[in-house]
């Protein structure tokens, strides 16, 4: 049998060198850390003998020990690796520890960097008691905590506090706040004659245009035109079709500038003409100069429908996957579906763009209501909390 001893800085030398000197068939016989801090190194005894038989298959941690005992009269064979696989797992848990603790710190930085934006009001007119009723009912109904805290400073700001303030006064004055920051329509201006309507899939648009052409038709006596551009759902021009005929309206199908340009020329009697499209859960190029191509008339009112149900994040999507059209007016649909409404409040101030409707139902033309910043609000602050 051929013994041999080395002194190593790392296993994995030493492996390399038991190989080369001994063989693959080569014995660890024992491995001892023998030095400490920088110069910390491994003793290691090999030999190779065909006569030495290797425990291969008994799982490590589980020999007898009087067999490692055998191996290794200076100590257990397998304790330095031991006290390694030990010293990895220590390391492992405390780094989830770690990643853990500092999730918690950053929600506790986020929550303390809004209780700081409302103490930061405290030299304000408003009781500090009220900044804080009114931030917590607006965070109830959905508005972002950095919109919650620039309506309360705006609120702390006003000019005029009652003597005995209350919270319905302190949610008067952010209310009227949100009137003031929220697009209203010019209150002079001419009917755009031609309105098309976009928006994603199951957002509404085919029963809101409806319901815009009873209005138009019925309540205001217009001379109502309607054209569909969506041939990718044959429901969705077969209801509008059969809506057309109940209402005595003349209705184009279209799907090219060429069709379209001819639809516009047969409605050229109409006063107001509405057109639908087809949706996109998520608008891709194709599908945006899909519709760019067909519309040719470039004074086409475009009005966006977004659903009131969708989440902060899912309305920017839309907004944004949108925005190449220029939209001049938005739709809020769904809103009987809905209980809170704040998470609009970010979408209308980054798009500056007013609403124009809203709707809460199928029926038509009964379920759709216009309107202002006012109403806007009141729905916003309608707190689903009490």
């Amino acid at each position: 049998m051929q013994v041999k001893r080395y002194e190593v800085a790392s296993m994995s030398e030493a492996m390399t060198k038991i190989k080369n000197d001994l063989g693959p068939d080569a014995v660890i016989l024992s491995a001892r850390k023998i030095g400490s801090g920088r110069k910390e190194a491994f003793e290691v005894m090999a030999a190779r003998d065909e006569n030495i038989q290797v425990p291969h298959k008994t799982p490590i941690g589980k020999a007898d020990a009087s067999e490692v005992r055998d191996l290794n009269p200076h100590e257990d064979v397998f304790a330095f690796f031991r006290a390694e696989l030990k010293e990895i797992r220590e390391s492992i848990k405390n780094l989830h520890e770690q990643n853990s603790l500092n999730s918690e710190l950053a929600e506790m930085k986020e929550t303390m960097n809004s209780f700081f934006d409302i103490l930061g009001m405290r030299k304000g007119k408003a009781p500090q008691d009220l900044n804080r009723k009114v931030y917590l009912h607006l965070l109830g109904n959905g508005f972002s905590q950095s919109s919650s805290c620039r309506i309360v400073e705006a609120m702390n700001q006003a000019a005029s506090w009652p003597a005995q303030s209350s919270e319905a006064d302190a949610l008067k004055l952010a209310e009227k706040h949100i009137i003031g920051s929220l697009p209203a329509l010019p209150e002079t201006g001419a009917e755009t004659r031609i309105k098309m309507f976009i928006g994603p899939t199951g957002v509404g648009k085919t029963t809101t245009l409806a319901k815009l052409a009873a209005r138009y038709s019925i309540m205001k006596k217009m001379n109502v035109g309607l054209i569909t551009t969506d041939n990718y759902r044959i429901a969705a021009a077969e209801q509008l079709e059969t809506y057309a005929k109940i209402m005595g309206l003349r209705m184009e199908k279209a799907s090219t500038r060429e069709t379209f340009e001819k639809a516009l020329r047969v409605l050229a009697d109409k006063d107001i003409i509405l057109v639908d499209t087809p949706g996109r859960a998520r608008p891709d190029d194709g599908y945006l100069n899909k519709i760019e191509e067909t519309i040719s008339d470039q004074r086409i009112e475009k009005n966006l429908l977004i659903n009131a149900t969708g989440s902060e994040d899912h309305l920017d999507n839309i907004v944004t996957g949108y925005s190449r059209f220029r939209i001049d007016h938005l739709i809020v649909t769904k809103i009987d579906e809905s209980r809170r409404f704040g998470r609009l409040y970010d979408v209308l101030s980054s798009t500056k763009k007013p609403v124009t409707y809203l709707t809460c139902g199928q029926n038509v033309p009964q379920d759709i209501e216009e309107v202002t910043p006012a109403r806007m609000a009141d729905l916003m602050l309608r707190c689903a909390a009490h």
